[in-house]
């Protein structure tokens, strides 16, 4: 057990590497399933039987399922405030490949956008420097529990919006903070699996909350990709779950970032929400128009 706790604080290099695959597999799992749900909406929403009949939804989630795997091992391996973040970069790869997909070139505010979400991460990880506490209590069961219902509550009132922009942007908000808070919950079942093995890990309440915010924060993204353009609810998603998963990693494991670094953190943060948003708005005339797909 203490080998396992060594390599889960003493191997940001791998975190970073697991949780860049986690971004790629997240971004192709994103577009195709916002292709799916797209062409499975009605008048009356969304139709969950066409939508599982589709391949490309099957693909993408696939993709998913695989981007979760190699979050989880990330978060393994790295805290919480470096995993996290890195997924932002999902946005870039999901834009790019939806391009791909359109066979429509990068406008340069895209390749700005793209620019300066990478470059704002990359600075704010070296400046931040994440790290998990050592001696740090588990957080309590209240603590937990708070956390799900707030994770439920926010996209449960998320799907009562109607569809267009607001309704993506407010399914993706909700979802990008389920997502962000799942992942500070597998991270403290990790830590509950490595000192006391699975029947400590499936005792507590860390486990099994992280088990209903995740399925939550995956219904509220599926209704994000139905109810707008990607360029709404992807961002949305994105740029909320590093922003609510580093307080609450901060709240219920005690990961700290660098407070004398401040000055160099907070603006490179703040320079990859911008990316994030130019992104966003560029890409939206894009995503009105899709072009055949070679993927049924």
């Amino acid at each position: 057990m203490q080998a396992l706790a060594e390599v889960r604080t003493g191997s940001p290099v791998l975190g970073l590497v697991l949780a860049a695959l986690a971004a790629v597999l997240f971004a192709v799992g994103a577009v195709l399933q916002h292709e799916a749900a797209a062409l499975s909406t009605t008048d009356s929403g969304l139709s969950l039987r066409r939508l599982v009949k589709r391949r490309r939804w099957m693909l993408g989630q696939a993709a998913t399922m695989l981007g979760t795997g190699s979050q989880v091992a990330a978060l393994a391996v790295a805290p919480v405030a470096v995993v996290q973040p890195i997924l932002a970069v999902t946005l870039v790869f999901g834009l790019g490949l939806r391009a791909v997909r359109t066979r429509q070139a990068p406008l340069r505010l895209e390749l700005m956008g793209a620019a300066l979400t990478t470059g704002g991460l990359a600075v704010f990880l070296v400046a931040a420097r994440p790290a998990a506490a050592a001696d740090q209590p588990p957080p309590s069961s209240l603590a937990i529990v708070v956390a799900v219902c707030v994770s439920v509550g926010l996209v449960l009132v998320a799907t009562l919006l109607g569809h267009g922009p607001h309704g993506a942007l407010a399914c993706g908000s909700a979802a990008g903070i389920a997502a962000g808070i799942a992942a500070v919950l597998i991270s403290v079942g990790i830590r509950s699996l490595q000192e006391g093995g699975w029947v400590h890990a499936l005792a507590g309440v860390a486990v099994w909350g992280a088990v209903v915010v995740a399925g939550v924060a995956i219904l509220g993204g599926q209704q994000a990709y139905a109810r707008g353009s990607l360029s709404w609810s992807l961002p949305a998603l994105i740029l909320l779950d590093p922003l609510a998963a580093v307080p609450a990693a901060r709240l219920l494991l005690g990961e700290r970032l660098e407070p004398g670094h401040a000055p160099i953190w907070l603006p490179a943060a703040a320079v990859a929400a911008i990316g994030v948003v130019l992104l966003a708005r560029t890409g939206e005339p894009h995503a009105e128009t899709e072009a055949p797909s070679p993927v049924a």
